[in-house]
């Protein structure tokens, strides 16, 4: 998924530990297979280059991963929406030319986004798109997705105490054996001093442009993008959240972050277990 990825566990044995953490990245790997969008024969950009307007059968962690997102899109007012992945191709391409996207350019990536343009058939976990050039872009949740279901293989495995750190979403298992008051994590948004927490059974993630940016004509870009603009969001925030699981701190960290400060007045109702800290500049 372009990020690095590190799992901590406690076992009873090397042999045991071995095993556990293979499974787990095996089961990351297997995601990565359904969920990119930089391998083109991956199912997710393989399902989208199938014509329009009927249904398509899908995995089962497609449909889910695709159910999770819609009912965070709904939830955002459309801030968090996984089907602009047009958008975030175009982005890539001209940033990297040194450039930002045309006018035009961003209203054909537009055209070819938006969940209202995917239909989910929940009887028998089919899709169905109406527009052709969709691209699903799973950036801000995908990560936070395959660590909870490695961090389920390892409890299968017999492994409860452990911590699996994929590209900066965290998800945590039982504390650590010298930790009872959790797991030390220490975070850094790159807009004020860094914070420590000690957390177990629980998931963190941090969004902002702290290391992914781009200046054109004097305006920071992040690398986030604006579902409304298809261009890099220019508000300095960085969002921690904790969360029970790492898909939901991934996808509201990613979410905030595009809505802005005020983020509260379009997510009035999150879960009571998260905890948000958004920080920006004075």
């Amino acid at each position: 998924m372009g990020s690095r990825c590190k799992i901590l566990l406690y076992a009873e044995s090397e042999r045991q530990a071995a095993a556990a953490a293979t499974a787990a990245f095996d089961e990351i790997a297997r995601i990565e297979t359904i969920l990119t969008d930089y391998n083109p024969e991956s199912e997710s950009m393989r399902v989208l280059r199938k014509q329009p307007n009927q249904w398509h059968a899908i995995s089962s962690s497609l449909y889910d991963m695709l159910t999770e997102s819609k009912a965070l899109y709904e939830l955002s007012s459309g801030a968090f929406d996984p089907t602009i992945g047009a958008c975030t191709h175009l982005w890539r391409r001209t940033t990297k030319a040194g450039r930002i996207p045309s006018d035009d350019e961003r209203a054909q990536a537009l055209a070819s986004s938006g969940f209202n343009k995917l239909i989910l058939d929940p009887d028998s976990h089919r899709l169905m798109f109406t527009t052709s050039g969709m691209i699903l872009d799973f950036g801000g949740i995908g990560k936070g997705y395959a660590a909870d279901r490695a961090l389920e293989v390892l409890a299968r495995q017999g492994i409860t105490q452990a911590m699996i750190d994929l590209g900066g979403d965290l998800v945590l298992g039982d504390s650590p054996p010298d930790n009872p008051i959790g797991w030390r994590i220490d975070i850094q948004t790159g807009l004020t001093e860094s914070t420590t927490q000690h957390i177990s059974n629980n998931a963190i993630a941090t969004s902002g442009d702290l290391e992914q940016h781009f200046v054109y004509q004097g305006q920071r870009y992040s690398h986030i993008l604006d579902p409304q603009t298809a261009l890099g969001i220019t508000h300095p925030i960085a969002v921690t959240v904790i969360a029970p699981d790492a898909t939901t701190a991934d996808a509201i960290a990613s979410m905030i972050s595009v809505l802005g400060p005020d983020w509260s007045n379009t997510l009035p109702d999150l879960p009571a277990t998260t905890l948000v800290t958004v920080v920006t500049p004075d």
